[in-house]
């Protein structure tokens, strides 16, 4: 099974993956709060410069009693939205390279959201392209270049994976003091703050890699929670397309993924790097709803 579809003590049949990446109702696109109201569609600009702490406790809150009924979920309902996790953006990242994705339908990579201004939804002309504020308008998500940044090559799939803004995800470097996610300037801390706390390890990849080198290649076997490192779109798909491939490290313990709008030929499915986990106006997320 591959290790997205483990969420605690649950294995699942699957999850739902936001389409867009995320952005909010307020249209306050660069603000660093857990009190706005997310939202995924497209034509729309994505949020950023939010903490990690921040866009966690968001996407949790999506199903508290005062907010469910704005997504139209009943209080009957278990379920569960979170950040996505890496492994979580590695197996549509995956499914993208099958014949049910991308690679079947017309056997090329992922287009690129060259949109300069972080508009979501969008496709390059080329799958690399560079930057461009023309497509913005003309190569919305349903158009027929459009639905070439889609993980299907079609309306029905996940779109900004390649470009737009780099993605944070849910995974971390061990800190082996704690046995947490090294903090750095997430905003997390490791006491009982309900804002501020580490939640439960289900909402959460641990790396245990601190190689100083930091490249895909160099993972070593136990790089992932203890176990070999497949499952999670790092070491088994180096090289795949020349995506950039930076992995965690003692100075960079949180994991981004995609690449922005202008990292062209270095942008795709299957890039990462890491950060301190603070604000930034180029990392944005995605939101995973759990049944």
């Amino acid at each position: 099974m591959p290790p997205a579809f483990t969420f605690g003590d649950k294995e699942l049949t699957g999850f739902w993956y936001g389409k867009f990446e995320s952005s909010n109702e307020e249209k306050q696109y660069t603000t660093d709060s857990s009190d706005l109201t997310p939202i995924i569609k497209p034509n729309i600009t994505s949020w950023r410069n939010v903490k990690v702490v921040n866009i966690f406790y968001a996407a949790l809150n999506m199903t508290t009693v005062e907010n469910a009924t704005k997504y139209g979920f009943s209080s009957d309902e278990s379920i569960d939205t979170h950040v996505s996790k890496n492994s979580e953006w590695g197996a549509v990242a995956y499914l993208s390279q099958s014949k049910y994705g991308k690679y079947g339908n017309d056997g090329e990579e992922v287009y690129i959201n060259n949109c300069s201004n972080f508009t979501t939804g969008i496709a390059g002309d080329t799958p690399s392209v560079e930057l461009s504020a023309e497509t913005c308008e003309k190569n919305t998500y349903e158009t027929e270049q459009g639905q070439k940044a889609s993980t299907t090559g079609n309306i029905t799939g996940v779109y900004d994976m390649n470009g737009g803004a780099w993605e944070r995800v849910m995974g971390a470097l061990k800190d082996n003091a704690t046995g947490k996610p090294k903090v750095m300037d997430s905003g997390f801390t490791n006491d009982s703050n309900e804002n501020t706390k580490f939640p439960d390890a289900k909402y959460y990849d641990l790396y245990t890699s601190d190689d100083s080198s930091s490249t895909a290649v160099n993972l070593s076997a136990t790089a992932c929670s203890g176990g070999v490192c497949y499952g999670h779109a790092l070491s088994e798909t180096t090289g795949w397309y020349g995506d950039f491939q930076y992995f965690v490290s003692p100075w960079n313990s949180w994991l981004v993924r995609g690449a922005t709008y202008f990292n062209s030929s270095l942008a795709g499915v299957f890039a990462f790097s890491a950060d301190h986990g603070s604000i930034g106006n180029t990392q944005s997320f995605r939101i995973v709803l759990a049944p």
